[in-house]
């Protein structure tokens, strides 16, 4: 995936406590050997060269096209996962995310936090204290200065690549206002894009809606309206935000992982308080939904509490929206999830027969700042770093390729041909050789490509595996868990760190090749071929 972006809020450090004897389970030997190799996307996670295994494979058929004139395919019928609660605590009290540390205690956190080892223990859904690990993220309470306004700016319809952005053409709005946008081109990952396509590629990657991230490029620096900005606008479109190498790329993907960090970070992960550098802590409370909770966070990036109050008042940022774009709730779908939502039945996503292995929990669906919705599989065998891989990854569920393109595979479970809708699975880090075309119907089990490092940020041949459901994406281990071939995933609060569990049995992510550890052998056998006629 893309290297991770700093937050807005702090990861708060205590004192320094002495170190407690870590505790080494039976994968030490795959841990020391870390530094090998690269494996994961987003961060640099090494890949330990342990001895693979693959069962004999049967042979697949190839994807092909669905028979022209077939009819529209129904959903598929769900599969009733047990959902996962959330922790019983106050689901809005104010808190502030904490990185666990070597050596951390929860007595030692809780005595910086001024709180009790209980408090924390209830505000996380933790049950030993003994249980934590590094890199964990803990939900601190603190006391906010004051609260957030509860009213809510826009429909989380409106945030994310939802059904509401179908038949939205962002060149053709972007030629309908007459400003620069229309006109700026820019050399992106080795070929140039116009203007409105690093808008429409920032907005698919990140599954963000198109008129969100305008409305925010319009109020930044004139973009959309305003054909002639000033040398300094064009070279950073958003001002002087921690965003790097000038121009609109660079800037957009800042922007929208902000957005993600403050949508998802508010939906899934406890991140209900704004923390300005003058110490003023604002707190999210239960009027907001997730969209406003979001916005709320991007405005806060670099402001000032007096800043950041007028940015989100009735003349800030809703007053460019509302004049390029009109009413916000004109566009809701609401639920934008059912309230009874499940996930359909899925399979490992790989040819039936073979083991491959579960190198990476829960983490970024497309960076780290959105839902945790992705998992990490590797191939058998004792390859390492970037090598192209001869397996192949396949259909989970039946459905139709809507996108094919730059190492990711999009492939639409309700067969309407629009990745804005229903259940959409994410394949990313898939070779160009031998991918599956868009406009491609699927069933379940036929071929889609063979994993590499093509496609968001990899070091190592992997392919990377997530899930969307009306733009959003859906948390791994969340309370709709992801179920592949019966193995639920299970998190632990640090990234990239969980499990898969079928029938007692359990699968820990690791950076190794050890069957019974994180090996799984898939099910995902193709149809049968159909008889000659």
């Amino acid at each position: 995936m893309i290297a991770r972006p700093s937050t807005h809020f702090s990861r708060r450090q205590p004192p320094p406590i002495p170190p407690r004897r870590r505790r080494w389970a039976a994968l030490s030997l795959c841990l020391i050997l870390l530094a090998l190799v690269l494996v994961a996307c987003g961060s640099q996670r090494p890949a330990a060269p342990m001895e693979g295994h693959a069962a004999a494979a049967r042979p697949t058929n190839t994807p092909r096209a669905r028979p022209a004139g077939a009819p529209t395919p129904q959903p598929t019928p769900t599969l009733r996962a047990t959902r996962t609660p959330r922790p019983t605590a106050t689901p809005n009290r104010p808190t502030d995310p904490y990185q666990v540390r070597y050596g951390d205690t929860l007595a030692g956190i809780a005595a910086f936090c001024g709180c009790s080892v209980d408090e924390i223990m209830q505000l996380n859904g933790l049950t030993d204290p003994r249980a934590l690990q590094v890199g964990q993220v803990l939900r601190l309470p603190v006391e906010p200065s004051e609260m957030a306004p509860a009213t809510r700016l826009l429909p989380d319809s409106e945030f994310v690549y939802s059904p509401s952005a179908i038949g939205f053409d962002i060149a053709a709005f972007a030629r309908s206002r007459g400003g620069y946008l229309k006109d700026h081109t820019e050399f992106v990952e080795n070929q140039w894009r116009t203007g409105p396509e690093i808008v429409q590629l920032i907005a698919q990657r990140h599954s963000l809606h198109p008129r969100l991230l305008l409305a925010l490029l319009e109020d930044a620096s004139g973009w959309v309206d305003n054909p002639g900005p000033t040398a300094e606008q064009r070279a950073y479109p958003f001002g002087d935000q921690p965003i790097g190498a000038p121009g609109l790329f660079h800037a957009l993907n800042w922007v929208a992982s902000q957005l993600s960090a403050g949508y998802y970070g508010w939906k899934d992960r406890g991140v209900n308080v704004l923390r300005f550098d003058d110490g003023t802590r604002i707190g999210l409370g239960d009027g907001l939904n997730a969209a406003t909770a979001g916005l709320y966070y991007y405005l806060a990036q670099g402001a000032s509490p007096a800043t950041w109050r007028e940015r989100i008042g009735p003349n800030g940022f809703m007053q460019t929206y509302r004049r390029l774009f009109g009413d916000p709730w004109a566009y809701a779908i609401e639920p934008l999830l059912p309230p009874d939502l499940e996930q359909p039945p899925l399979r490992l996503p790989w040819e039936g027969g073979q083991m491959w292995f579960l190198t990476g929990g829960p983490h970024g669906g497309w960076d780290p700042q959105s839902a945790w919705a992705a998992l990490d599989f590797i191939p058998g065998g004792n390859d390492l770093g970037c090598y192209p891989a001869p397996e192949w990854a396949t259909a989970a569920a039946p459905g139709r390729v809507v996108r094919s393109e730059e190492g990711e595979v999009l492939l639409d479970l309700d067969g309407d041909g629009y990745e804005q809708t229903g259940w959409v699975l994410l394949y990313l880090h898939i070779r160009s050789d031998d991918r599956v075309p868009a406009g491609t119907w699927l069933e379940q089990g036929q071929r889609i490509g063979h994993p590499g490092c093509e496609g968001g940020y990899a070091t190592a041949t992997h392919l990377h595996f997530a899930r969307r459901y009306n733009g959003e994406w859906i948390a791994a281990a969340g309370p709709i868990p992801l179920v592949l071939s019966g193995w639920v995933a299970s998190g632990n609060g640090a990234e990239y760190e969980g499990s898969l569990t079928r029938d007692g049995e359990t699968r820990l992510s690791c950076e190794c090749r050890i069957p019974e550890t994180n090996g799984l052998i898939s099910d995902n056998w193709p149809p049968p071929e159909e008889p000659s006629p």
